[in-house]
């Protein structure tokens, strides 16, 4: 089952990012943009390019990130990239902070973190829930990854 990605989620990383690029372009062109007036089609063009930039960069992320769920396993679509987690690897939800920050936050074999956002109608987090049978409790976990901060 496919399943998107709360897209209220994904435009605060948007937001940083497109903020971060219009500082640094603007930033470069700082001259030209405060120094030679009236403005010409150099202006014009640069902030053109960067608002089709802004909104391409927008619907491109809105439309292929997702999430496939199926019986023994989710994919995370990221663009061009799949990223694969198998729920017999996954040892440890913390649900507390999932539930708080609207983020499925886990914990693999290796005791590595991984974050995924919820999608809008929360399938990806109770089916996680449901399916992660190999899941530890907080001190099992603390026990077995003493390396490993919650």
């Amino acid at each position: 089952m496919k399943v998107r990605i709360s897209y209220k989620r994904l435009i605060w990383p948007l937001i940083a990012v497109t903020i971060l690029a219009g500082l640094i372009i603007f930033g470069m062109t700082f001259y030209l943009f405060l120094f030679e007036l009236p403005y010409d089609w150099r202006q014009y063009t640069i902030i053109g390019i960067y608002v089709a930039a802004t909104i391409a960069l927008f619907v491109a992320v809105k439309y292929t990130s997702s999430y496939e769920i199926n019986k023994s396993y989710v994919i995370f679509n990221k663009g061009r990239k799949q990223l694969i987690y198998y729920y017999s690897d996954v040892v440890y939800i913390d649900e507390e902070k999932s539930e708080k920050r609207k983020l499925i936050h886990f914990y693999t074999r290796q005791g590595h973190a991984r974050y995924l956002y919820f999608d809008e109608k929360n399938l990806l987090y109770k089916t996680m829930l449901q399916h992660c049978k190999n899941r530890l409790t907080k001190e099992e976990f603390e026990r077995k990854y003493p390396n490993v901060r919650l």
